[in-house]
């Protein structure tokens, strides 16, 4: 088990984590963990690879194994969090689909662009060249490529403001096609419910109706309600999105890491002088502190820390605009974003200061109870209404129970695989959290086996990261499941990335500048770069019809 006196860097941290746009890995030798946003990987360096291969499928954690072993399967822990964020959460099922939506929500009219004005490149600065020579005339004209660049950019902005909007919203509102945080928020979400309603629910029978948004959408603009209109005043919350997932993925990585000492166990003291709660790792656990009144605890296992990961649970996981209907649209920037939720239910603590020892059992029967006192001064729904309603989509939606069918055998319809296998895996992982919310709150405690549950073995495995890198190859890789077929699983595999050259290329033509670039070294063992630049080509051609040499590049010399 885990002695203290060597704990190792090179073992436990990732590498920054930033979710950067175009990160580049090769079986992620210069990074120790990361989950990739845009690309759905988690990565491992090749250590800590060799070092969890230690653990068997069906062995016990416990199982006597070396220190560096329970070190390196900490930091797969960590990642394996962000993959729970990213396909379990609410707020990261909208951030994981939203790059899937620049393209699907803009693919006519990036078809009628291309059949008025033709294949330019990139869209944006198109547009606004046109706009500065010809004025308001040349809206019509522009209208379909205005759309298009206005939907791509409405979900940079929100990706920005979501996950870091003290360092990001004073840029974003000098920028010509900011229009507000809300708006962003009402375009991200319209897309989200879109993409789900055109997989399982096309009557909009339980998801919410988003044709019912607009005239409210348009209402708060007009009667400029913060928040909702052009050069509205921006409510900053403490923390953003990147900061709530990094310190709920360090402290349950920690929890684990303190449960599994053999030895005696380190104060919280002793890993801050160690280099393991610092910057973006600690920033939301010292906001925390800060709004509500606490101050730091001694160990790992105090029940302040066991509320902070419950505070960062509640926060992850709005639930108006989906799977719940917009009631006061007014707040709803209040009601989703996630450092705006999380500033208010710290802030709630200070106002219930015994809930800060309340939680001693890490049990199902605590978090309800504490959930159910920070949800009713908050205002916030309590979450098991939100997962209760989700768990009842497949009874209503014979779509959704077909889907399910595809998520137990791994056999994917061809259509949207990506959008099919995150909205089935989403709400598998709900239909557990629901039953377990104290095992997807508390990971590390349980995993390391200071509380005991039967189930948490299978929880665990049943929501590990889908596919990751290898530690000695290159590319991305299937992870092999013992109740699928390895066919079925390669095929929905290859589906899966089939689309992401699509999905990448759609995104440079609308938004970035210079030619189109074929980079996909990160996705293939044995990579050769005139087969992905036919790739591209072909990906895209099938949807529109044209090649990637066909763009006229604005900026480029000629020849």
């Amino acid at each position: 088990m885990l002695d203290t006196m060597t704990l190792r860097h090179e073992l436990l941290d990732a590498e920054d984590d930033k979710r950067v746009t175009t990160p580049t890995f090769a079986a992620c030798l210069n990074a120790h963990g990361m989950y990739e946003t845009m690309r759905f990987v988690l990565r491992l360096s090749p250590l800590n690879h060799s070092l969890i291969e230690q653990f068997e499928t069906d062995q016990s954690i416990s199982a006597p194994v070396s220190s560096e072993a329970i070190q390196a399967y900490s930091t797969y822990i960590h990642e394996t969090i962000h993959w729970w964020q990213h396909v379990g959460s609410t707020s990261g099922l909208l951030l994981s689909l939203s790059y899937l939506a620049q393209s699907h929500s803009s693919i006519d009219d990036l078809r009628k662009v291309l059949a008025t004005v033709g294949p330019i490149k990139p869209l944006k600065a198109y547009t606004d060249q046109v706009l500065m020579q010809e004025g308001d005339a040349a809206q019509a004209k522009l209208a379909s490529a205005n759309t298009a660049v206005n939907n791509a950019l409405d979900v940079e902005y929100y990706k920005h403001y979501a996950l870091s909007p003290r360092e990001n919203i004073r840029w974003m509102i000098e920028e010509n096609h900011f229009q507000s945080v809300g708006h962003g928020y009402f375009i991200v979400y319209g897309q989200l419910v879109g993409l789900l309603s055109g997989t399982i629910d096309k009557e909009f029978s339980v998801l919410p109706d988003i044709d019912t948004w607009d005239a409210e959408i348009t209402r708060l603009s007009e009667e400029k309600i913060e928040g909702y209109y052009w050069g509205s005043r921006v409510k900053l919350p403490a923390v953003g999105m990147r900061a709530v997932y990094e310190g709920q993925a360090r402290f349950v990585q920690l929890q684990f890491l303190d449960g599994a000492s053999s030895s005696e166990r380190l104060t919280m003291s002793d890993w801050r002088e160690r280099g393991y709660l610092s910057g973006v790792y600690v920033e939301a656990f010292d906001a925390f502190l800060k709004l509500s009144g606490a101050e730091w605890p001694e160990r790992l296992d105090d029940p302040l820390v066991a509320l902070f990961l419950l505070v960062c649970d509640l926060a992850i996981n709005p639930t108006r605009g989906m799977p719940i209907e917009i009631e006061n649209f007014e707040n709803f920037i209040v009601d989703v974003d996630v450092g705006l939720r999380f500033t208010r239910i710290c802030q709630a603590v200070r106002e219930l200061p015994h809930l800060q020892t309340a939680i001693t059992e890490f049990s199902r029967e605590q978090y309800l109870s504490v959930t159910d006192e920070l949800t009713e001064l908050t205002g916030y729904d309590h979450p098991m209404a939100a997962l209760d309603a989700i768990r009842g989509w497949s009874g209503k939606l014979p779509d959704l129970a077909a889907l399910m069918e595809e998520y137990r055998t791994f056999e994917y319809t061809p259509m949207n695989v990506p959008i099919r296998v995150f909205l089935s895996h989403f709400v598998a992982f709900c239909q557990d959290k629901f039953a377990h919310p104290e095992f997807f709150c508390w990971p590390g405690i349980y995993m390391s086996g200071q509380r005991h549950k039967p189930e948490a073995r299978t929880l665990w495995l049943r929501h590990l990261s889908l596919f990751s890198d290898r530690g000695d190859r290159n590319g991305v890789f299937p992870r092999k499941w013992p109740d699928r077929s390895e066919k079925s699983v390669l095929e929905t595999f290859n589906r899966f990335y089939g689309s992401m050259a699509l999905y990448d290329l759609t995104r440079q033509w609308i938004l970035e500048d210079g030619p189109f670039v074929c980079d996909f070294k990160w996705l293939a063992e044995h990579y050769d770069q005139d087969r992905a630049n036919d790739w591209g080509n072909d990906s895209f051609r099938q949807v529109y019809g044209v090649t990637l040499e066909d763009f006229q590049i604005l900026g480029a010399e000629v020849a």
